[in-house]
């Protein structure tokens, strides 16, 4: 991934009750793949696995998304991770490029309905490469997007 602060800063910075959906190679007995999980759900397990702070946190999780490499990880769902799918109708609507992406899924900045969860798992993964951030409303509950 391209090294962009003002994206790291914004996602890495949120740790309210919703945070920011950040995407990540993970590695455990369980499953080797790419994982969604909220920032704040993230600082979380590392500070109850590994005792680090947030400033602490903010450097090595940007490290690792800026070099793409892994975490390692016991237990996935006890820490809220979500393992992102292939789906190749996605994989084929991303290569229409951002803008028509968006409008396939979302109405404005809002997920469209009838999506399933591992669709809005790939959903999320490809626009946080986009360096799109997502998180659910803390309102309404719907996915949304920062544009």
């Amino acid at each position: 991934m391209n090294n962009d602060p003002i994206f790291y800063n914004k996602v890495l910075n949120d740790f309210d009750r919703y945070s920011w959906f950040i995407t990540i190679e993970v590695k455990s007995s369980e499953y080797s793949g790419k994982s969604i999980i909220e920032n704040d759900d993230l600082f979380y397990y590392l500070s109850q696995t590994q005792k680090i702070d947030k400033e602490e946190y903010k450097k090595i999780i940007k490290e690792k998304l800026e070099n793409n490499s892994s975490i390692e990880i016991e237990n996935i769902a006890k820490w809220n991770f979500i393992k992102v799918p292939t789906n190749e109708t996605i994989n084929q609507n991303a290569k229409k490029g951002v803008e028509e992406f968006i409008k396939i899924y979302f109405d404005s900045k809002v997920l469209k309905d009838g999506i399933t969860d591992d669709e809005r798992a790939v959903i999320i993964e490809k626009l946080f490469k986009w360096k799109i951030p997502t998180k659910i409303d803390d309102e309404t509950g719907y996915l949304i997007l920062s544009r």
